[in-house]
């Protein structure tokens, strides 16, 4: 399959997910809608024959969201709607975060592949992502830029523990 056309299926599913877990809890599914886009996309890594590589980013990914948002939960930093959760994080956005674990090579290998841009684009790219749930009514930033500074942090973090395993796997599989 053209390398072009592969980076837009995976795009438009990666985007389809986003939509089913973010907009889950207003709809009439609300607890269907993520498994549904975690399957889309775990069904895709499984036709792409990727799930081998993806594993160690998919558990990073598991940890690293639960535990931050948990955090910026817990601080009192951001809010999300009653919905069943694990420590604050509700499994909407776990399916999320899993969803972007299993993506992160096909869609954001640029980023990955240096450090600046990891920690920078995760940082801005997450906090888009937050500022569209907020702008959506599915979570709540409770303390203006407070919230905005935790939420880069917590991507920022991500963006570095997610570069280092790109690193480290990545020249595990060349020798």
């Amino acid at each position: 399959m053209n390398s072009r056309f592969s980076v837009l299926i995976d795009l438009a599913i990666f985007q389809a997910a986003w939509f089913a877990c973010v907009l889950a809890t207003l709809s009439p599914f609300p607890h269907t809608l993520p498994l549904a886009g975690l399957a889309l996309v775990l069904a895709r890594v499984l036709q792409a024959r990727r799930l081998k590589q993806v594993l160690p980013f998919l558990l990073a990914c598991a940890i690293l969201g639960i535990l931050g948002d948990a955090l910026v939960v817990k601080l009192g930093l951001l809010a999300f709607d009653p919905y069943p959760d694990l420590w604050g994080t509700p499994l909407w956005m776990v399916a999320l975060w899993l969803n972007f674990g299993l993506m992160l090579h096909p869609l954001f290998s640029w980023f990955i592949d240096n450090y600046l841009r990891s920690m920078i684009g995760f940082s801005l790219g997450g906090l888009l992502a937050y500022y569209s749930g907020h702008k959506l009514g599915v979570l709540s930033l409770e303390k203006d830029w407070q919230s905005a500074l935790a939420i880069a942090t917590e991507w920022a973090a991500a963006g570095i523990v997610l570069r280092y395993l790109h690193i480290r796997f990545s020249l595990k599989e060349a020798t």
